[in-house]
């Protein structure tokens, strides 16, 4: 069969699955394409995770996003085009549309980079069962919302000590005003999406803040520094909000 000039045949089976990391990650580093998908056992080599790169951004499903002052490797999102495409597969997302005017804000490219890099250290250690992104997590919401859901940053699942545990992932990089934060006590204490929420932030003040703001939550909720957790996971020391903001491993928070 002879196809028209510019035809790109893609695969359900491999173009699919990493067009869908782009789209629910909004913004993702080249060697956290990487990783993911040979963690998921999606692609056997960087060089073929390379050379798919290069067939998705050169008929525009995906770009890479202007923020080279910060990153030492591309960074990408997916375009209007990647989501159309996605969308006449059947993958749609309420919380991102391809009629969007904005994918991806530049204040969302950091943030979105530090989740994965988390996602990352999970699945690279063999201890990821599942993982949601807060675009899926939002498309749900919007669903099926009771008016007592929160739209975290992400919902996982790991295995420890062959038991499953979920738990949810909020990333602060800066802090809110107060206001805010009693708003969120609320939120969370009304929550029934997890038991378990894991506080990261790559600053040790804003660590303990938190930590203040969330000491009546009526939840478990642990806070760590991001580079702690991503190297130690399952030893990490985690500062809960219990009344003696005891410090515990993250396999005892998740575990008592």
């Amino acid at each position: 069969m002879r196809y028209r000039k510019g035809y790109i045949t893609l695969s359900d089976e491999r173009d699919v699955p990493l067009l869908l990391q782009i789209r629910n990650a909004r913004a993702i580093t080249y060697d956290q394409v990487c990783a993911l998908l040979l963690a998921d056992g999606l692609e056997s080599s960087r060089r073929s995770v390379h050379w798919r790169l290069s067939r998705l951004e050169g008929c525009a499903l995906i770009q890479r996003m202007t923020y080279d002052q910060f990153s030492s490797q591309p960074i990408f999102s997916i375009t209007s085009l990647g989501l159309q495409f996605l969308e006449s597969r059947g993958h749609t997302l309420l919380s991102l549309p391809s009629t969007a005017r904005e994918i991806v804000r530049k204040s969302q490219i950091l943030h979105s980079v530090e989740l994965a890099g988390i996602r990352v250290a999970l699945a690279q250690k063999g201890l990821l069962k599942s993982w949601k992104w807060e675009l899926e997590i939002v498309s749900r919401n919007l669903v099926y919302d009771s008016g007592k859901t929160k739209d975290y940053d992400a919902l996982a699942e790991i295995s420890v000590d062959g038991k499953t545990k979920s738990f949810a992932i909020e990333f602060e990089r800066t802090l809110k005003g107060s206001g805010r934060y009693e708003e969120l006590r609320g939120i969370f204490s009304a929550d029934r999406t997890a038991d378990r929420v894991l506080y990261l932030t790559p600053n040790a003040e804003i660590l303990y803040i938190l930590a203040l703001e969330m000491r009546d939550v009526g939840k478990r909720i642990g806070f760590a520094l991001t580079t702690t957790f991503v190297a130690e996971l399952l030893d990490a020391s985690i500062l809960t909000n219990s009344s003696a903001n005891e410090v515990v491993s993250f396999r005892q928070f998740l575990m008592q």
